[in-house]
C-alpha cells in the first residue's frame, strides 16, 4: 500500500477473498472510488457517476461494486 497524495492510495499485488473485503469496508469508510488501471472504475452507487471526471466516465467502464465479490468479478470481467 502507498499514500501518493493527501487524496490518493495505491495497492499493488493483491488477492484473495479478506483482502477484497477489506477493500470494500475502507472504500465505503472513505467514499471513495477505485479505478483499476486498463480495467472498470468502481463506484458505490450510481448517483456517483454524475461526480466522476469525464475522462473516467467515458473511457473505461464504470462499474457499481459494494462488497469484496462484487469487486473481485469486476476486476475478473475487465
Amino acid at each position: 500500500m502507498y499514500f501518493n497524495n493527501p487524496t490518493g492510495i495505491t495497492f499493488n499485488r493483491f488477492a484473495g477473498d479478506g483482502i477484497m473485503d477489506l477493500l470494500a469496508v475502507l472504500l465505503r469508510r472513505l467514499d471513495a472510488v477505485l479505478v483499476v488501471p486498463g480495467g472498470p472504475t468502481m463506484i458505490q452507487q450510481d448517483e456517483d457517476r454524475d461526480l466522476l471526471p469525464a475522462s473516467l466516465r467515458d473511457e473505461w467502464p464504470v462499474v457499481v461494486a459494494r462488497t469484496g465479490a462484487e469487486i473481485d468479478r469486476a476486476i475478473r470481467a475487465s
